[in-house]
């Protein structure tokens, strides 16, 4: 085996990203530059070039020598999983990533997937995907649960639909390094089908918690009439799952108990008869987008960057391509995911002009988006309340006016906290200014849902001060809160 760029280094990257190559000049810049873009600089690319004879050999050691992140291992033609081994050897990264080379990941495909391992404490994290057909794009998932599984109970997912690529492939997945060396896990060269769905098996009996994060981070191209694709028979099918029946079979007696074994073992042996495939893109369903339209993107002609203004363009774009990896997550479209967003920052409630002002839409648009947050009940809508505010501020009996507080905060279900709220508005109403007291009103919002919002907003920050010192950044922080009570003076005068 020839490797070149591979130096022992002590720094331990957060993750590595294992990307075979053969025969990939097609596309492999692209794979190689979306894994480079990741908005997470700590990470290691090992491309292994397995014999190539197109030229892919030359376009790694291109990358290796442009990026210190790259390493490249050359070896002759021995397969796939031969190449993911040398990778394996290798590796110092925390965590461990796939990539085939003809596929890509989004920009914060390791970030999301890293933090998601760290903040719950998971062995491995299991993502939803793309696939991608010429064009289109079609949002490929499984698991519906926010919160980290068991093995047990990622097993029962599975034993529903074991051919789902979601589980038998290792693209859409993290891996821990440490439990990967600890039992001495490799890919089995001497399989030629389903050696990744082995390999996942078996690291998955020696974990304690899986995560499913519900967000698309990378993208599959389904190769229309592929090899694999015509060999894929029913008989064939049958021949191939013989042999790795085994493993299977195994896999559950490790992971459940004896009882639960027996129980489901018809179920277990009915994976002989399932169809391996992962659904093509479909147009018509709700779930396929036009390839470029599936999240934010900034768009921008030549010259424009140069505008004095486009900074904060690029800030808004980063805000809602955050906020948007919360939106995929609980199933939200990114309007909703907004609206929820600036009334949890808000304080939990804003009138109807408010949002439309802030959010520069339509009310003709954003009214069916109320209305669908509020048939989820995640908000509720209130009667127009400025004319109860006029019936205070006409009266001097402070007993009338807690009466009325209180008769207001039952007909919109404010509980204790809201009529502090609303005294805290009445207050302000009463002022110099008047500050009429919020219809829309956050009603049900989940914690995690709350906390996801949060932490989009700390990553929107983080990403457009990446790079900066901490004083550099307090210094910019500073600046950008004079901007904006700058602009508050403006608006002011005019009110």
């Amino acid at each position: 085996m020839d490797e070149t760029t591979l130096e022992k280094a002590e720094h331990v990257p957060q993750v590595s990203i294992i990307v075979p190559v053969y025969n990939a000049a097609a596309h492999l810049k692209r794979c190689i530059s979306s894994i480079l873009a990741q908005d997470i600089d700590d990470l290691e690319l090992i491309l292994v070039d397995d014999g190539s004879t197109d030229g892919s050999a030359g376009l790694c050691d291109e990358a290796a020598r442009r990026d210190a992140r790259v390493r490249v291992i050359h070896q002759q033609n021995l397969g796939v999983s031969v190449a993911r081994n040398a990778a394996l050897d290798v590796a110092r990264g925390t965590y461990l990533q796939f990539v085939d080379a003809d596929d890509w990941l989004s920009a914060e495909a390791s970030r999301l997937m890293v933090r998601a391992a760290e903040r719950t404490g998971s062995d491995m994290v299991v993502t939803d995907f793309f696939r991608v057909v010429d064009k289109l794009a079609s949002r490929k998932g499984d698991i519906d649960l926010d919160r980290p599984i068991t093995p047990e109970e990622y097993a029962d997912f599975m034993i529903e639909n074991p051919a789902d690529y979601y589980y038998g492939v290792i693209w859409n997945k993290l891996f821990r390094r440490d439990v990967v060396e600890e039992h001495r896990l490799r890919m089995d060269p001497e399989l030629s089908w389903c050696e990744d769905f082995i390999f996942n098996m078996e690291y998955i009996v020696h974990t304690r918690l899986i995560y499913p994060l519900r967000v698309p981070v990378y993208y599959y191209v389904k190769t229309k009439g592929s090899l694999i694709e015509k060999s894929l028979t029913m008989g064939n099918i049958v021949r191939m799952k013989l042999s790795v029946i085994e493993y299977y079979d195994d896999f559950f007696r490790r992971v459940y108990d004896e009882a639960d074994y027996e129980a489901r073992r018809s179920e277990i042996r009915g994976f002989l008869f399932t169809y391996s495939h992962d659904d093509a893109v479909i147009g018509m369903l709700p779930s396929t987008k036009k390839l470029g339209r599936e999240r934010v993107r900034a768009i921008v002609t030549p010259g424009t960057t140069r505008h004095p203004l486009s900074a904060s363009y690029f800030a808004q774009k980063v805000w809602l391509r955050t906020l948007q990896t919360v939106a995929d997550q609980f199933d939200f479209e990114l309007r909703e995911a907004q609206v929820l967003a600036y009334l949890h920052f808000a304080g939990g409630m804003a009138g109807m002009g408010e949002l439309v002002d802030f959010l520069g839409i339509p009310t003709v648009t954003l009214a069916p988006t109320i209305a669908g947050l509020a048939a989820k009940q995640l908000i509720k809508v209130g009667p127009n309340v400025e004319a109860v505010l006029d019936r205070i501020a006409e009266t001097d009996d402070e007993g009338k006016v807690s009466q009325i507080l209180r008769s207001l905060s039952d007909k919109l279900e404010l509980g204790p906290k809201g009529a502090h709220s609303a005294q805290a508005k009445l207050r302000e109403s009463l002022g110099p200014e008047d500050v009429p007291l919020a219809s829309i009103r956050l009603y049900k919002l989940p914690a995690t849902l709350a906390e996801a919002i949060g932490r989009a907003a700390e990553d929107a920050r983080k990403l457009c001060l990446r790079g900066l010192e901490d004083d550099a950044a307090s210094r910019i922080d500073g600046l950008v809160a004079q901007v904006k009570d700058n602009a508050q003076r403006l608006f002011g005068e005019d009110r």
